[in-house]
């Protein structure tokens, strides 16, 4: 037996839930990235070198460009991270950067 076709309203909404599916499964992916959770920092030489290094991510989403919207210093479990906060021009989604500063600092 053939299976019934789907109506257009049916079809997009099932178009709409893969979509966002997909979407949840990059920023899933995104977040095991070296970079992507406070677990997994990337190493960097100096907190100079921070905002350059993710303002050059694109967004995992949509492969926009990210626009910082902070840079902080945070102590989680001990160790001093530093985190680039950023939002996609293109899609909106949001997305954390972490960073462990390899180099000891002088103050």
């Amino acid at each position: 037996m053939a299976k019934k076709k789907l109506s257009t309203r049916s079809a997009r909404r099932a178009g709409e839930r893969a979509a966002v599916k997909l979407t949840q499964d990059l920023d899933k992916l995104a977040r095991l990235e070296p970079g992507g959770s406070p677990e997994r920092p990337l190493p960097l030489e100096s907190a100079s070198q921070v905002e350059v290094t993710a303002r050059g991510k694109p967004c995992p989403l949509c492969r926009g460009e990210l626009r910082l919207e902070e840079h902080a210093a945070e102590s989680i479990r001990g160790a001093r991270l530093r985190v680039a906060r950023m939002m996609c021009v293109a899609c909106g989604g949001r997305r954390e950067l972490w960073f462990r500063l390899s180099a000891e600092m002088l103050n």
